[in-house]
């Protein structure tokens, strides 16, 4: 299915299932809405479900133009608005846990809780600065998506990783634009992007065995936010979808009224 901001963008989502709340999965950096296969067939037994293609991303239109955090919650603003979606549950992976968290700041009337799945929310580690933006400087030369894939065998899988998930993830990330590569990961990676306190909304964060901030981080920075863990690397979702599935659901019966425990 499509949808056109009102700058002219097309987004593209699929949109299945019914009942309430209703579940809407924002895909991480240079992704898609496929990394939710695995979530989206299971929850759209009891939930309509909304998966979508942020643009720049998957299917959806990719204009030529800086990306921001800022340009993706008003993207899912619209989109929640458009739909009729009546405070729907926000699940973002990665940068979509950050634009979940952002969304939930700046639109809490729109959602009644958030889940950030391994999202780059807090500071980097002084020890890393100097490689991230090593890698967004290497993202603006003609050997990009070399330095992509490098960027994401390091950070975001583990020996443990599917050699399978590993290839088909990155095939699917190459494929994203150039500017949005650097501009997008510079916008997240900023310190002081994503301001310390109170998400004003239920809200939990998911943590892979690879997240780079030590634990119990999150749950400091973000007062009033739960932690999870489970034990896979970053694109947990997908390598331990049982695991990740049965948390939501969880969080889902702590936010919808009458539902059983």
């Amino acid at each position: 299915m499509e949808i056109t901001t009102p700058d002219g963008v097309t987004l593209c989502y699929d949109d299945s299932g019914s009942g309430e709340p209703a579940i809407v999965f924002v895909h991480g950096w240079c992704c898609n809405r496929r990394d939710w296969r695995y979530q989206v067939p299971h929850f759209a037994k009891d939930h309509r479900v909304i998966a979508l293609d942020q643009r720049g991303h998957g299917d959806s239109d990719k204009p030529d133009q800086d990306y921001g955090v800022a340009g993706f919650v008003d993207d899912l603003a619209f989109v929640v608005r458009e739909l009729g979606l009546e405070r729907p549950v926000i699940v973002g992976h990665s940068m979509g846990g950050v634009i979940a968290i952002h969304f939930a700041r700046i639109h809490a009337d729109l959602t009644r809780g958030i889940i950030a799945v391994d999202a780059p929310a807090t500071p980097l580690p002084d020890a890393l600065q100097p490689a991230a933006s090593a890698s967004i400087e290497a993202l603006k030369t003609p050997a990009f998506a070399s330095v992509a894939e490098g960027f994401v065998r390091t950070f975001m899988f583990n020996a443990d990783s599917p050699p399978e998930l590993v290839d088909e993830t990155i095939c699917g990330m190459a494929v994203a634009p150039q500017r949005l590569m650097h501009t997008a990961l510079s916008d997240i990676l900023t310190p002081g992007s994503t301001p310390a306190g109170e998400i004003p909304v239920p809200a939990l964060y998911i943590r892979a065995a690879t997240n780079y901030a030590p634990e119990g981080t999150q749950t400091e920075y973000f007062s009033g936010m739960d932690c999870d863990h489970v034990d896979a690397a970053h694109f947990l979702q997908l390598e331990k979808p049982n695991e990740t599935n049965a948390i939501i659901e969880r969080f889902l019966a702590k936010v919808t009224p009458g539902a059983a425990a």
